[in-house]
Parts: structure tokens; sequence; C-alpha cells
């Protein structure tokens, strides 16, 4: 299932290097973050999310000091299979109230940033997230 998933950084290649760290999640790294705004995170097509499932899109900037804190930015589904998100206010906003206290796979300090995705069902990611771009 990793390969259900891409991301595009303006200026920079799609990746499609989603590594699975969880039963249903799933995880990339997005290096020399500093200067993004947005991202596009999107399904490949190569398959859809199996009925009744979507994805949760987390965030995480980098910070040399601390393990990495996840943003919830949004969702995914077959019903909207990519979305924009403005991600340059969450820099702001590190250390704030948008932790969610979730995590992928093992966490360690990262100069990266990350994008994680959340299988979930529908019923639990409708309405999640207010950082998407209509």
């Amino acid at each position: 299932m990793a390969n259900l998933f891409g991301i595009i950084v303006s200026g920079r290649l799609v990746q499609t290097n989603f590594q699975q760290c969880g039963e249903t999640q799933f995880l990339t790294v997005i290096p020399e973050a500093d200067n993004i705004n947005h991202v596009v995170v999107f399904l490949t097509g190569t398959q859809p999310f199996p009925d009744g499932l979507g994805g949760s899109v987390y965030f995480s900037w980098p910070d040399p000091n601390k393990p990495p804190t996840w943003h919830l930015l949004g969702n995914i589904t077959n019903e909207k299979p990519s979305a924009i998100f403005k991600i340059s206010g969450l820099k702001q906003v590190i250390g704030t109230s948008l932790q969610t206290g979730f995590t992928f796979g093992e966490q360690k300090m990262s100069h990266n940033a990350q994008i994680g995705i959340s299988v979930e069902p529908l019923s639990q990611i409708q309405g999640a997230g207010c950082q998407s771009i209509h």
C-alpha cells in the first residue's frame, strides 16, 4: 500500500517513496524543508483506498532539538484523491495546541520534515484538519 501515495513540493521531483512504519501508517521524508510553503499529497492511482477507508495526512517540521511533533493537515480519500496543504504557518506554532500526540513508528530527532499518512475509517477522518486549500 506504500506506493499508493505521492507528494509534490514546488520545484522538486514528485516523491512516492513512502515507507510503511505501522500496520496502517506510512511515512516519507522531505529533505531541506526550511523554505517550503505548500505541499500536495495525492493518491498515485495505482490502486484506490479499500472501501470505507481514507488517509489522515500529518506533517512534522524539522526541529534538531527534539523528536517530531505531528500536525494534522487534513485527509485524502477516493472521492478527494489529492489536496494542497499550506504548511508555512505551522513552523510558527511548534509546541502549541496543534500537537496531536500522534506518532509514526520510532521517533527520532531529525533535521528533515516528514509527511505521515494514517489509513483510517472514513467516519474518523471526515472533517479532520483545517489547513487544506480548497
